[in-house]
């Protein structure tokens, strides 16, 4: 292969991608993808392309997914070939399962050097499975006119796939042969055509509406609102909700806990965790349902038993209702439902009902403020209340996100919260984060000691690219969860489930040039809270794992006592 060609092919592919409006890219480093990464760094100095260079792919991967995560926008993530490519199989699950347009593009060996032993060399073709929405060989580099255009074509192609619904991750594979060195500096002219792809827009006929009409009308609604994955406005479904008076079940993730409305309710997983006889006069005749899998078990426990009409709103046409108590399926968005749909008269003292145990719940829990020493309980309700409205707030998977189902119940909209709740995953969430800080300045990252672990080589990226991100590392010395699990009282749950690391976090921080406070103390956290960020800063709290699952079983028992005796 001669270098014009090799460099021919390469502008082929960037030009593609460039003019289907891919803007970042990820690249963890290594030698096959040389030509790639050489036209990368070009468009990068030409201001062509915001580049990222990760050395972890692991940590690339989901710093890339972070990006794409925060913008709604396909991300380039490129790397050698071989284990590099295995690297990227976490953050490519996560995508998938929550539907984030990642442009993974391996490069490989050429044919000739694959399973025969050659070094750096695994057989990626198909290499993530049924993990992408889409995957593309594409050819060796040619002179051949028809191979060109079929290979940018592909790129253009892989894209819309990749941004249409659902949205998720599609996989490149290019293999390369020596030399590798284009000739450069590259040449990036405008003559691709762009592929383009209209939206379908997707609405019910007007027998649909007459079924839903009936089907709400003199009925005591409820919504449930899941994760949202993009950053739509709400003003559909808020009025819909309010007209009717239908309460909505607000996940944390579902972006509307803190509006200024009557329906939202927040705290419904404290109050089914109660378990309380009056569960049964807030069971609803029908449910709306909206976004992905929310976070609280207890939800899903509770809706198994209710065994009501439930209509879900799914326009990924993908059915995924773990608790298997959808009866209807409409394939449409929130905003398009609420917009078309009829919406029935009011059921007096239905949304009352819930409102005034929120009320109460929420005055139990603001009476547990007044203690200045932090708990894991703490957190949240200080977050809710001292965090700027700016912020964006990233959360780890485990006790984190369900603390904050629980306890986070502000009384202000914050910009956006953010989690890996795709595959659930502990891994990866600092490098994620950073992802999301890439495109902001007001950045909290709220994390466990293992999640924290689990990707300190994320901690990098802070400091390259001179990311604003602060650090809450809940520190229980080891898996918080098992101890609320039944194998909590176990032989050898310290050795399997426990797994305390004695993290020095202050040496890691140390490490990575970071800012470091320790602190038990509310006044000093809501202090540091409140100050300007500049670059990278970790706050360690020491909590204890036996503690915490006693002041959790006292606050429910608490709040069981209290709605008992008010209601």
């Amino acid at each position: 292969m001669n270098t014009q060609t090799l460099t021919n092919q390469v502008t082929n592919i960037l030009n593609a991608l460039l003019t289907q409006g891919v803007r970042d890219a990820v690249l963890a480093p290594g030698s096959r993808s040389t030509p790639i990464a050489l036209g990368l760094a070009q468009l990068a100095r030409e201001n062509k392309i915001n580049l990222y260079v990760d050395v972890d792919e692991r940590s690339a991967a989901f710093f890339a997914l972070g990006i794409s995560k925060t913008t709604s926008k396909p991300v380039l993530l490129l790397c050698t070939s071989g284990t590099a490519a295995a690297n990227f199989y976490p953050a490519v699950c996560e995508a998938f399962s929550s539907h984030i347009p990642l442009i993974v593009l391996t490069t490989d060996r050429p044919p000739e050097l694959t399973r025969i032993g050659a070094p750096q060399a695994l057989d990626q073709n198909c290499f993530y499975g049924h993990q992408v929405k889409k995957f593309y060989q594409l050819p060796l580099a040619s002179d051949n006119f028809d191979e060109c255009q079929y290979t940018n074509f592909i790129v253009q192609r892989c894209i819309i796939h990749a941004t249409s619904h659902p949205f998720g991750p599609v996989h490149l594979n290019l293999p390369l042969r020596k030399p590798l060195m284009p000739r450069l500096p590259l040449s990036f002219m405008k003559t691709s055509k762009k592929l383009t792809r209209s939206k379908i827009k997707t609405s019910l006929a007007a027998t649909d509406l007459a079924d839903l009409s009936a089907a709400f009308s003199d009925k005591r609604g409820l919504i449930i609102m899941g994760p949202k994955e993009d950053q739509t406005n709400h003003n559909a479904l808020l009025r819909w909700a309010e007209n009717a008076g239908w309460p909505i079940l607000a996940d944390p993730l579902s972006q509307l806990r803190g509006i200024d409305s009557k329906n939202i309710i927040s705290a419904y997983d404290i109050l089914l965790k109660t378990q309380l006889p009056l569960l049964n006069d807030l069971k609803p005749d029908v449910i709306i349902r909206g976004g992905g899998t929310f976070v609280s078990a207890n939800l899903g426990a509770w809706m198994k038993r209710l065994n009501v009409p439930n209509y879900y709103l799914d326009p990924n046409y993908e059915l995924n209702d773990y608790t298997e108590t959808l009866t209807n399926v409409l394939p449409l968005s929130v905003d398009c439902f609420f917009e078309s749909c009829p919406c029935p008269a009011p059921r007096r003292g239905w949304l009352n009902k819930w409102g005034q145990l929120q009320k109460e719940i929420k005055k139990g829990l603001a009476n547990l403020n007044s203690k200045n020493h932090l708990d894991e309980l703490a957190i949240p309700q200080l977050l809710e209340h001292i965090l700027p409205v700016e912020t964006h707030l990233f959360i780890s998977n485990s006790m984190p996100i369900r603390d904050i189902d629980s306890y986070f119940l502000p009384q202000k909209k914050f910009r956006y919260l953010y989690c890996n709740r795709g595959a659930n995953g502990i891994d990866g969430i600092i490098s994620s984060a950073l992802g999301m800080s890439s495109q902001f300045k007001n950045n909290l990252l709220l994390i466990g000691d293992l999640a924290f672990f689990h990707d300190m080589n994320g901690l990098m990226m802070a400091e390259r690219y001179h990311l604003q991100l602060r650090i809450i590392v809940i520190n229980n010395n080891g898996g918080g969860i098992f101890s609320f699990l039944p194998q909590a009282g176990s032989t050898d749950f310290e050795t399997i489930f426990g797994t305390p690391q004695g993290l020095e976090i202050r040496q890691v921080a140390q490490l990575y040039h970071a800012k470091y406070i320790k602190t038990d103390s509310t006044i000093a956290l809501a202090d540091i809270l409140q100050q300007p960020l500049h670059g990278l800063e970790i706050i360690e709290i020491p909590t204890n794992r036996t503690t915490n699952v006693s002041a959790h079983q006292a606050i429910l028992q608490m709040i069981t006592q209290q709605l008992s005796k008010e209601f």
